[in-house]
């Protein structure tokens, strides 16, 4: 498994879950072993890791790309020495890969442009939340974000438009900022769990009344929208699974023994919303766990 980066809690997760189902395979002697290696949000560094895979002699490869074109050229140098290569989460452009497990990332903006836009007045204001600039999540989600506002709402603003990386603490700073620039705002249209998160905080430690907000649903996000049902705060929240690096080895698995395999295969979750938010949360759970779409074990998820 090459992952381009385990920087925050979902990614953790998802390596988690990839660890879970390889142990698991192990144990029944469908597999006699596996490599974990992370980039650490290196390009140059996940190709040397998918060059020494190649090395290694390893049978099938996941990969989660850390940009669209940069690993073109070593994945399609691993599908040349003929090992399985299954690409999930932040998808490679190359067409030359056994399979891709993905999600729409531009169908899950869209999603919550469109949800936004119903809640607006006429003419409403919008700060927009993004990921991480150069990834194809990021690039999609934004593009599904403002043409679903466009729609549903083409009177509606974005006043202000910010890549907040998905992290907490850099959506944070960024919307108190915002908050001393603009007067106001009647949406916050953000594509990450932990930055709607840190955008509510913000709200109330300025003292401005809570607005309609899109988010992803981590279970910190899912814990402040609970909290915050008492004061009229309405949301909606997409879910993109942390279990797709298992998913995309049991794909791999597959393709080794033989079955045909799709090109792609889509790990979708319905949307969490006002009315299943209170029974996908889970309390005896920290903010950084991800309840929804998960196929990790109880142990484990207590563990972490």
């Amino acid at each position: 498994f090459s992952n381009y980066d385990a920087g925050n809690s979902w990614r953790q997760q998802m390596e988690a879950e990839f660890r879970q189902e390889a142990e698991t395979l192990k144990e029944a002697g469908v597999i006699s072993d596996y490599t974990m290696l992370n980039a650490d949000n290196d390009q140059s560094k996940q190709i040397s890791d998918i060059r020494d895979l190649i090395t290694m002699g390893c049978d099938a490869i996941v990969v989660t790309a850390i940009t669209t074109d940069g690993l073109n050229d070593v994945l399609e140098e691993a599908v040349d020495e003929g090992i399985v290569v299954v690409n999930c989460d932040n998808l490679s452009s190359s067409t030359n890969l056994t399979s891709k497990v993905t999600v729409s990332d531009y169908n899950f903006g869209r999603l919550c442009g469109e949800w936004l836009g119903e809640q607006l007045p006429d003419g409403g204001k919008v700060i927009e939340l993004n990921g991480t600039a150069g990834t194809s999540t990021d690039t999609n989600r934004a593009q599904g974000m403002e043409e679903g506002l466009a729609e549903t709402s083409p009177d509606a603003e974005i006043v202000a438009s910010i890549n907040g990386d998905w992290d907490y603490a850099t959506a944070k700073t960024a919307v108190e900022e915002l908050l001393n620039t603009y007067p106001e705002i009647d949406g916050v249209l953000s594509q990450g769990g932990a930055m709607t998160q840190a955008a509510m905080e913000a709200f109330e430690a300025a003292g401005r009344e809570l607005v309609p907000m899109t988010g992803e649903a981590s279970n910190g996000f899912l814990r402040s929208w609970v909290e915050a049902m008492d004061q009229g705060f309405t949301s909606i929240a997409f879910v993109c699974p942390t279990s797709q690096a298992a998913i995309s080895l049991d794909v791999a698995v597959n393709a080794l023994n033989g079955e045909e395999v799709e090109k792609e295969y889509l790990a979708s979750e319905d949307p969490v919303t006002q009315e299943n938010v209170e029974s996908v949360y889970r309390s005896d759970l920290s903010d950084n766990y991800w309840p929804a779409g998960t196929i990790l074990d109880e142990e484990t998820a207590q563990e972490m």
